[in-house]
């Protein structure tokens, strides 16, 4: 083919990228929305207790018109017991880097501060749901009881272990309901949260509601989740959650149960951005911190059950 001597885009350098202008897409899913659930409470010291007390076993409590009374047996609150957590994300950025002009048009201190309060969510989300208890003494880092871990300490009967060719279904989340209601004192669980698998399984659920469409055109919309589910003893609001199930660290498919007014966050420290870092060079040292720990206030309003297949 003959040279034609046309000048082409192609290959010259010195055209002006193409770049979105202020537009950076943030690639990251994040996850917080048990941590905004959530109540919110205050802690005064590392260790952080909280009481919890029962009533006398439901009886007959007749007595004779002309009899004696007969005291009965009383009870003092037990104890609960959790550890505050430090959650922090520290990060450094260079002041050449804050001076020189970025696409995005802001600073770059600003942007990276931003990014990182996200990520503090994230990790502070990830060990409410699965943080297991590690005492800060000899110098360890130390770890609150999450929701998982802390509903398997306090109210084993809640948590249920299946075979790992074992199929989700509408049956088996029917009887985990069940046994939440009969080992609980009628604060049954209303949130499900589930991994990814999990939840399409639970779309497929052949029980659903008959629909009744009255559109004259003909349904318009295929709808095929479900969000809400009824049973005999309680109704569930079904949520996606990607820390329920990690592929690579859980064996097989988990689903977790919560009630979230009997589950609260005491803050020892409020989320806040430490600005009092030291520096020995030409940048700025930050970090988003925030110290906290989970209160459980009845363990058995929850349920947890792991061993599903995929």
């Amino acid at each position: 083919m003959a040279e034609d001597k046309i000048l082409r885009t192609y290959g010259d350098v010195s055209i002006k990228e193409d770049v979105v202008l202020n537009a950076i897409e943030i690639l990251t899913a994040r996850e917080n929305q048990i941590f905004n659930m959530l109540g919110k409470t205050k802690a005064i010291a590392t260790v952080h207790n909280y009481l919890t007390d029962t009533l006398a076993t439901a009886a007959s409590a007749a007595v004779a018109e002309t009899g004696d009374y007969t005291a009965g047996t009383l009870s003092t609150p037990s104890r609960l017991t959790n550890l505050v957590e430090m959650v922090a994300r520290p990060f450094k950025v260079s002041r050449t880097q804050q001076e020189v002009e970025h696409y995005q048009g802001e600073n770059e201190l600003q942007r990276q501060t931003r990014k990182k309060l996200m990520e503090w969510g994230n990790s502070a989300e990830f060990d409410l749901v699965r943080s297991t208890l590690t005492s800060g003494a000899s110098g360890t880092t130390p770890t609150m009881d999450g929701i998982i871990n802390a509903v398997s300490t306090n109210a084993s009967n809640c948590v249920t272990t299946h075979t790992s060719t074992t199929a989700w279904s509408a049956s088996i989340l029917d009887g985990l309901m069940k046994d939440n209601w009969d080992n609980s004192n009628g604060d049954v669980a209303t949130e499900l949260f589930l991994g990814g698998v999990l939840k399409k399984k639970t779309d497929d659920f052949t029980q659903k509601t008959n629909v009744v469409v009255n559109n004259p055109g003909g349904q318009t919309k295929i709808v095929r989740t479900v969000t809400t589910y009824e049973t005999s003893f309680g109704t569930l609001n079904i949520r996606k959650h990607r820390y329920i199930y990690q592929s690579g660290t859980d064996a097989h498919q988990r689903a977790l149960a919560i009630r979230p007014d009997k589950l609260k966050i005491a803050f020892l420290k409020k989320p806040f951005i430490d600005t009092g870092l030291a520096r020995s060079g030409d940048y700025d040292f930050r970090a988003v911190v925030g110290k906290f720990t989970l209160e459980l206030r009845n363990p058995s309003a929850h349920w947890f059950a792991d061993g599903f297949a995929a």
